[in-house]
C-alpha cells in the first residue's frame, strides 16, 4: 500500500469511528477548506502537507503521532513502487 493509501485509510477508518459522516462535517471539524479534505481522500492531494495532517489530526482530537500510531503506517505496510 502507498502512503497515501494509508493515509486514505486511516482517515476513512477515523472517520467511521467518530461517526464523521462526509468530508464536510471533517472539514467543520478540521478548521480546513472542504475542498482540501476531498482531496486528500480522493488522492488528488497525494502527499498532504504537514499543515494539512496536523489539522486532520486535530479534526479527530488527536495528535500527528497518534495519527501515525497505526498498523497502515508500519513500514513493512508501505510499497512506493
Amino acid at each position: 500500500m502507498t502512503l497515501s493509501k494509508a493515509t486514505i485509510q486511516r482517515i476513512n477508518n477515523l472517520m467511521i469511528i467518530n461517526r464523521i459522516e462526509n468530508p464536510y462535517q471533517l472539514a467543520l471539524k478540521c478548521g480546513l477548506d472542504e475542498s482540501v479534505i476531498r482531496g486528500v481522500l480522493s488522492g488528488r492531494t497525494a502527499y498532504p502537507s504537514m499543515h494539512t495532517m496536523f489539522f486532520i489530526a486535530y479534526g479527530f482530537n488527536m495528535t500527528l503521532s497518534e495519527f501515525y500510531n497505526d498498523k497502515l503506517f508500519n513500514i513493512e505496510n508501505i510499497d512506493e513502487n
